[in-house]
């Protein structure tokens, strides 16, 4: 009796047998993951015992499972050939994707360091500069914050001029 109580705690809709049979469809009665609650793995051993109906569907899903094992599926030679060319296919374009991706990051990581170098050196001359033409130093520092942003400013300005134009000329394009 009392498996019976924990069992009406465990079945939310009352229905054992229905129940037991979705127990047994999802994992099998001998085989419930450890994330179903080990409450509802010991309530279907315990209903089996006593159900031959669930225990008879639990043997005949035993043994319908055991069948289909035995059945040697084969594929054709032109689906496993057109398998192999495409998962080789993939293997190379994820090699390929991997070599860009590196050639990129070691791109952007020589890039950084000329630029920190480049704008140390760039910061050192014009400070020298500066001091030669007795300018102030907020003078020259103005001078060098426009030398290094206006290579930023030209590319945007040519790019949105390269965008008019290709909206001018299609009449199509929106940007």
């Amino acid at each position: 009796m009392v498996k019976r109580s924990h069992a009406v705690n465990i079945i939310a809709n009352g229905d054992d047998h229905a129940q037991a049979r979705k127990l047994i469809a999802l994992a099998g009665p001998e085989q419930l993951s450890a994330a179903d609650q080990p409450s509802s793995s010991a309530w279907l051993a315990a209903h089996l015992e006593t159900c031959a109906a669930c225990r008879a569907f639990a043997e005949n899903i035993a043994g319908t499972i055991q069948g289909l094992c035995a059945i040697p599926i084969a594929a054709e030679r032109s689906l496993v050939s057109t398998t192999q060319m495409r998962v080789r296919r993939r293997a190379l374009e994820l090699r390929h994707h991997r070599e860009r991706v590196w050639l990129v990051s070691i791109s952007c990581t020589v890039v950084t360091l000329c630029a920190l170098l480049s704008t140390a050196a760039l910061w050192r001359g014009f400070a020298w500069l500066g001091a030669r033409a007795q300018l102030a130093s907020s003078v020259w520092q103005l001078g060098w914050l426009v030398f290094c942003v206006m290579p930023a400013l030209v590319a945007a300005i040519l790019l949105l001029a390269k965008d008019t134009h290709l909206a001018d000329h299609t009449g199509s394009y929106q940007g």
